[in-house]
């Protein structure tokens, strides 16, 4: 079964992300900060899949991206970026170090389903 990180400081983000997720044939590793989910990546955890926030204190989502794409299992390992940041500069920024997709929150879970299920080529 394809392993999904997801990274967000929001419990009421990991609680709706958690909704959509339950319904798809995925495990599901949740944190509330970069650093726990880093620590986790850097024992040798190899998900399918990295989902994280932009804006959140201690590690953003840009500098947590920077840390994962030194490792080298995690050099191609796609990350979406679920955030409430809409700029184009922001969206450049995170194409420039990797990133896979950007998704705005609110989102539409259809839409956050369909994205993961392509992502990890599911049937959604």
């Amino acid at each position: 079964m394809p392993l999904v990180i997801f990274v967000d400081d929001s419990e009421t983000a990991l609680a709706s992300t958690r909704m959509v997720t339950d319904t798809m044939p995925i495990d599901v590793k949740q944190f509330n900060n970069a650093p726990d989910a880093l620590a986790l990546l850097k024992s040798g955890v190899t998900p399918d899949l990295i989902i994280t926030d932009l804006n959140m204190p201690v590690m953003n989502g840009f500098e947590f991206l920077q840390e994962l794409r030194k490792l080298d299992a995690l050099k191609r390992t796609p990350v979406l970026m679920l955030t409430t940041e809409t700029k184009p500069e922001l969206k450049q920024q995170g194409k420039a170090l990797g990133l896979t997709g950007w998704i705005v929150k609110p989102f539409n879970p259809a839409q956050l389903k369909q994205a993961i299920g392509r992502v990890l080529r599911l049937p959604v």
